[in-house]
């Protein structure tokens, strides 16, 4: 007796479904999923807030940005922002948002960005090198070739009392002391009386006079300005302002140098054309036509030919 039709289907159906379901593309990617990795801060919705993703969103600040939310304790409020910013997320997959073919796009267009910017970060990095850095300063040394002088000064209204503390000074009292106690200049007074390296023009000329013309480790003064009597200690003396000093700069000047640079490189690499088109109007390409599963690279779908007139 042959077996009923519910076995013989059963028996054929069932693998050829197993085999059609292996064969079905995966559901795509929901965008914008980030690694959630590190200490667990906060959870919505059943979802983790970690501190990978607060790192995350600092590293995408500019390095002084960074530096100053740092410096003024603001972490609380970058975890605040991305907390807030997972509630927005969830709602617009919630809402399906990601669907929209405006959305898509805006979401493509994203991460062609950030691509883009990937590959001149990394370029940037391979060619901003300690070398590179040296060689730009040398090639630009005269920018650089400005004597300065490194010095501290105590600044007060009374010649009388200049004198004496000049004396004192001589006397092996404690400069910088004397410098917090008593000058009238309470920006440097705080800081010993320092005030860096300068070069002449940043002094009022009786004060840069005296301090580029004495010998690095002098005490000179009393010194009239417009501002009182000075004090003033040479601590030390350069005709240049060294490399180590003004990297950040050149590297920021060689940042820009060598994305342009990257950009006529891959430019002269490339096949580029203008597309012929009617004088009424360019070459279009209709959604239909645009190829949306071309491998990276790949030519673009070619503009069909306009209709005979």
């Amino acid at each position: 007796m042959g077996r009923p039709i519910e076995v013989l289907m059963s028996r054929f159906l069932l693998p050829l479904l197993v085999i059609l379901t292996a064969c079905e593309p995966p559901p795509p990617p929901i965008p914008g999923e980030v690694e959630r990795v590190g200490e667990v801060l906060q959870i919505v919705n059943g979802q983790n807030v970690t501190q990978g993703m607060v790192d995350a969103t600092l590293a995408q600040l500019p390095a002084n940005v960074r530096d100053q939310v740092i410096a003024k304790g603001q972490l609380a409020q970058v975890k605040d922002q991305v907390v807030i910013g997972e509630l927005l997320y969830q709602e617009a997959i919630k809402q399906k948002l990601h669907e929209k073919p405006e959305t898509k796009q805006s979401l493509a267009l994203s991460a062609r960005n950030a691509l883009a910017n990937a590959l001149l970060e990394d370029v940037v990095k391979q060619r901003t090198t300690d070398e590179a850095v040296k060689t730009w300063y040398n090639d630009h040394l005269v920018q650089f070739a400005k004597p300065q002088v490194k010095a501290r000064h105590i600044l007060v209204a009374d010649k009388a009392e200049a004198d004496k503390l000049l004396a004192d000074v001589k006397g092996g009292a404690d400069f910088s002391k004397i410098a917090a106690e008593k000058s009238t200049d309470k920006g440097s007074a705080k800081e010993g009386g320092d005030l860096g390296w300068f070069e002449r023009g940043r002094m009022v000329p009786e004060f840069a006079d005296a301090a580029f013309a004495g010998e690095k480790g002098a005490v000179v003064g009393p010194i009239a300005s417009k501002y009182g009597f000075h004090i003033i200690s040479i601590d030390d003396k350069r005709e240049a302002i060294p490399v180590e000093e003004v990297a950040d700069k050149i590297k920021s000047q060689l940042r820009n140098d060598v994305v342009e640079a990257y950009i006529e490189e891959i430019k002269k690499g490339a096949t580029m054309t203008t597309p012929t088109a009617p004088a009424a109007g360019g070459a279009t390409v209709s959604p239909a036509a645009v190829q949306t599963d071309a491998a990276p690279g790949a030519a673009p779908a070619t503009p069909p030919a306009p209709a005979p007139h």
